[in-house]
């Protein structure tokens, strides 16, 4: 936050509270791993730095970093410090962004955590409109799966989170649209025929299954557990990318998000298979934020414009409760010029 605080920060209330200004300095210095840096990143004198750690580690009892010469790492206590560290100033600059847009919704900051795929193909869009609404409003975006996604939203490292639908005591869920999956070739695949194919027939090519451990990955695989079907050849790769572009080059089929494939169902590099017995392919994607928070105004704006596109009622600013969603319904994507 590179507030100067003075050469020890604030005086401390009472002797249980630490001083904001040391732990910032301890911050800096654990990820740049120089007193030096961290003493240019905060606008202070290395000396006041070196102060400010010194004082933290004789009131923790603890060394907090390991000094030989002029390498600087985080001791064993340093380590298991830190993320406590980094979450308490992360509630201090929320409560100072919250005061902030309270003000004027052209402060503050929005931190969303998604998914890689909604990341790439649906989000820029959203923030597209929101950043030209709100230009003042920093954003940021953290990716990763289901779980990692949850345990931010939990962590107060994100204001809101946009994936598959999850369900949690602590947290709000509400629908946005679904995720249809297609199963695509290449359009000189010999599978490209007209009318729908069986599983098996499937089966008798190359699947290409990416990212293990996934919903997609899951979704995928059970279309043929359920059909008692084995493919002849699975080839798995770490991206919905690496699998698309295989797919291109005809080298086997996967099943990808229609959100991925658009533009090229479009222009006709690739095709929807049709599979013969079997209902569409959809994910519930929905919109998590925490129960019983007061939001700030920059968040209750990113819920106003996911009103505009996907009806999503935003939640009562004044106790945090949840909204009082539409019945599900299928929504598409938003659509990006």
């Amino acid at each position: 936050m590179g507030v100067d605080l003075g050469p020890e920060g604030p005086r401390r209330g009472d002797g249980n509270s630490m001083e904001l200004g040391r732990l910032e300095a301890f911050v800096q210095v654990a990820n740049l791993l120089s007193f030096s840096r961290a003493a240019d990143a905060l606008f202070l004198t290395q000396p006041t730095v070196t102060a400010r750690i010194q004082a933290l580690e004789r009131e923790l009892g603890e060394p907090l970093f390991e000094r030989t010469g002029r390498a600087v790492r985080l001791t064993d206590a340093g380590r298991e410090f830190l993320p406590h560290v980094q979450r308490a100033l992360q509630a201090v600059k929320d409560g100072n962004d919250a005061i902030a847009s309270a003000r004027d919704v052209e402060r503050g900051t929005l931190s969303v955590g998604t998914a890689p795929t909604i990341g790439a193909y649906v989000l820029p869009a959203l923030l597209q409109q929101f950043a030209a609404r709100y230009p003042g409003v920093e954003i940021s975006i953290r990716t990763g799966r289901s779980d990692e996604i949850l345990e931010m939203l939990l962590a107060d490292e994100v204001q809101v989170g946009i994936e598959r639908h999850r369900t949690h005591a602590d947290i709000t869920t509400v629908a946005l649209y679904e995720d249809d999956i297609y199963l695509v070739a290449s359009s000189d695949h010999p599978i490209v025929q007209p009318g729908a194919v069986t599983v098996p027939r499937i089966g008798r090519e190359a699947v290409i299954f990416f990212d293990v451990g996934s919903s997609y990955h899951a979704i995928s695989q059970a279309i043929f557990h359920d059909a008692g079907v084995t493919p002849r050849h699975t080839l798995e790769v770490d991206s919905l990318e690496m699998a698309k572009h295989l797919v291109l080059k005809g080298l086997g089929l996967a099943f990808l998000p229609r959100v991925a494939v658009e533009h090229d169902l479009a222009e006709g590099s690739l095709v929807r298979v049709e599979i013969e017995g079997r209902p569409p392919l959809r994910r519930q994607i929905a919109l998590m934020y925490r129960q019983r928070r007061l939001q700030s105004r920059s968040m209750l704006a990113f819920f106003d414009l996911l009103n505009e596109i996907y009806r999503v009622a935003s939640p009562d600013s004044a106790d945090g409760a949840a909204p009082a969603a539409e019945p599900a319904r299928p929504l598409a994507p938003v659509r990006r010029d």
